[in-house]
């Protein structure tokens, strides 16, 4: 047994890692060195055991005070041992499932049916951080996080696809055993009652017969895996494993797998779900595999600055939808049967994409944790657009290549890579980008988005649709598809025609460009240089701006504050301009300021209000506009100190002025804290002065 958890209190976090609050603390040993505010504290030989948690910046989740604490993680795959107490503890709980020709079965290693891979995977996502001085003691990336695994009922060398002639029984899946593995995993009854968000597989082996080097050969795999029930595929079977998945991923949880491998241009096609069902983008994603020990550089302070060199099966044409990550030797927990049958707990070093998979689950778990009021589609694409970059891509012919841009944040999804290796460093701040319309509510949750926020990958998908879409017109027209398909068409070209339908309706209702809409009580605090091109949109709570933005800010309703710069106009039609920053918004922001700016204009309908702070002859907010001040709506004053008579403050100015506030016409009075306001609109401005 290990040593009794202790609460690490650390100390407070820095502004950079301000985050929303309560949280449970970090569960972990007595003495840990892992403090809030200090990455490289958690950097102990029992973290390096595992190389892949630097690859990642898995130190940084840590010092921001996030380990997984209260978030359920799904697994698939061959059980895990329970006799991995000190690691495993009543944190992992394995799931019964029922189904098919397979008796109810438990989560739980079973020698009778089953190998390691699922005792080491589960290590990966969530083995304790116990301090325990052991050459080969280790920690997963959620430590303090639920593991509910379901049991394969098989080994790693189950086949997921065609089944050759002569397979063995272990090679066999029985389907609707398995499809049920993943209902009852998302369906868990979990111990806080919250839901498993994740599910992650990385079960099973590719038949020999499949090809994923080429599209050709991928389609057909796909369309062997991918029946509806009760249409047989090439080996009769009638009842398919992956419509379970495909039913979890549609009520949204998000459902993760490996990617291979073979090291051939593609996923294995349960990877390639979200192509052919684009559908699932945003709850299904894959993930490559990295080797760190070759191509990994790092930066003075001992984190990583390109995480290594992608190896196995590419993200290829799901690239959208794929994310690379620690995948060769990587060292977890492993259970050995002894020569007398006694089974024991043990420790191995594993390659494959199997370990690149809970890395990344571990890592998704971490970003869902850190940003409690994000859907899950949303954290998913915060984990993608964080990625930090790797040190190949492809050439021309698809081979490697160094990346010029190795080291740096992810732009735009690659086939090599996807969107390259998920870095919790960057990840802790917020999105890296908004992958289209990005509408959150905050929930009651005050936080803080530091990350430069663009929409460069999006908006390079335009191009990407465009292409595809005339691609896809010319086979229409070539094979007489234009006015729909034929009578008697075969199946090959039923299968091409309605995937490339949905492709096509898929392009039609994707947003080209980012936007993002805050809604519920809290407050959302933007700090970053941030240069999406759709508007931004504030229904509820409030949105500050400390940094800038690109584009228009629209006010529906709550608040806009901040004393950062927009380029567009402010346009407020019902809600309120609070300009400046609160006090909690400047501790948590580090930052202070008291001017709103607008490159464009600033336009207030009706239903707006100006609310001003005032705390000083000096010391008060206002908002500026480069151009037009269209005035209607509200002005109102909180004045939280002494002011002299004569004082002239300026709370708003412009290029032009046009307008006035309700109930204030020229040299309208207006009384506020004790003390009485001329409100003046000349010289382009609205200003106050002190009479009494």
């Amino acid at each position: 047994m290990g040593l009794a958890p202790v609460v690490v209190l650390g100390v407070a976090a820095s502004p950079a890692l301000a985050q929303p609050s309560p949280r449970p603390p970090i569960t972990s040993y007595e003495g840990d060195p892992g403090r809030l505010g200090d990455p490289a504290g958690w950097r102990t030989p029992e973290f390096l055991s595992d190389n892949g948690l630097v690859s990642i910046g898995a130190e940084y989740a840590y010092a921001a005070g996030f380990a997984g604490g209260g978030m359920n993680i799904g697994l698939v795959d061959s059980g895990f041992y329970g006799g991995h107490q000190r690691e495993h503890g009543n944190r992992f709980v394995p799931v019964v499932a029922r189904g098919g020709r397979t008796e109810p079965t438990s989560g739980l290693w079973n020698p009778a049916f089953n190998d390691s891979h699922g005792t080491h995977v589960s290590g990966t996502v969530g083995a304790t951080r116990d301090g325990v001085a052991d050459p080969v003691n280790m920690h997963g990336v959620a430590f303090n996080g639920n593991v509910y695994l379901g049991n394969t009922h098989k080994t790693d060398a189950v086949l997921y696809g065609q089944i050759p002639p002569g397979a063995t029984e272990a090679q066999i899946p029985d389907n609707a055993y398995l499809a049920n593995v993943y209902r009852a995993v998302a369906g868990a009854r979990t111990a806080n009652r919250k839901p498993v968000r994740i599910v992650s597989s990385s079960w099973g082996s590719a038949p020999a017969q499949e090809n994923y080097n080429t599209y050709e050969g991928l389609v057909s795999a796909w369309r062997n895996l991918a029946l509806p029930e009760g249409v047989p595929d090439s080996n009769g079977t009638r009842q398919h494993w992956i419509n379970g998945a495909f039913d979890v991923a549609r009520n949204g949880t998000v459902i993760g797998f490996s990617s291979g491998n073979a090291g051939v241009a593609n996923p294995t096609p349960r990877g390639t779900a979200p192509y052919f069902l684009p559908a699932l983008e945003g709850r299904w994603f894959t993930t490559s595999g990295l080797r760190s020990d070759v191509g990994r550089t790092f930066n003075p302070d001992g984190s990583v600055l390109a995480p290594g060199q992608q190896r196995f099966n590419q993200c290829g044409v799901a690239k959208w939808s794929c994310v690379t990550a620690p995948g060769t030797l990587i060292n977890s927990t492993v259970v050995t049967v002894g020569p007398d049958g006694t089974p024991q707990a043990g420790y191995a070093n594993y390659s494959g994409t199997s370990m690149s998979a809970p890395h990344s689950a571990g890592a998704l778990a971490l970003v869902m944790q850190r940003f409690p009021y994000l859907t899950n589609e949303q954290a998913l694409y915060t984990m993608y657009t964080t990625g930090r970059q790797n040190s190949t891509i492809s050439d021309a012919a698809g081979l490697p290549v160094p990346n010029p841009s190795a080291g740096r944040i992810v732009a735009v999804p690659d086939a090599r890579n996807g969107w390259h290796t998920p870095s919790l460093r960057e990840a802790m701040n917020g999105p890296g980008q908004l992958l289209g319309r990005f509408d959150i509510d905050t929930h009651g949750v005050t936080d803080v988005w530091s990350n430069d926020i663009s929409d460069v990958a999006i908006r390079a998908r335009q191009q990407e649709d465009a292409d595809e879409a005339a691609a896809w017109q010319a086979t229409k027209v070539a094979k007489g598809w234009t006015r729909g398909l034929p009578a008697g068409a075969s199946e090959a070209d039923r299968f091409e025609y309605a995937t490339g339908t949905r492709r096509e309706q898929a392009r039609r209702t994707r947003a080209h460009v980012g936007s993002l809409t805050k809604r519920g009580a809290g407050t959302l605090i933007l700090t970053g240089d941030n240069t999406w091109q759709g508007d931004s949109t504030v229904l509820g709570g409030k949105l500050s701006v400390v940094g800038s933005q690109a584009s228009s800010i629209r006010v529906r309703g709550g608040a806009l504050g901040g004393s950062g710069r927009t380029a567009g106009d402010i346009e407020v039609t019902g809600g309120t301009v609070q300009p400046g920053l609160t006090a909690t918004e400047a501790g948590r922001a580090g930052a202070a300021g008291r001017v709103l700016t607008a490159g464009g204009d600033v336009r207030l309908g009706r239903g707006a209000e100006v609310a001003i702070t005032v705390r000083g002859n000096d010391d008060y907010t206002s908002a500026r506009a480069d151009g037009a001040l269209v005035l209607d709506g509200k002005l109102s004053l909180d004045v939280r100190g002494k002011l002299k008579r004569g004082t002239v403050l300026t709370v708003l100015s412009g290029s032009s002025l046009h307008g006035r506030f309700r109930g204030l016409p020229e040299g309208g009075l207006q009384l506020a804290g004790g003390h009485v306001f001329r409100v003046s609109y000349r010289t382009n401005a609205v200003t106050v002065t002190v009479l009494i």
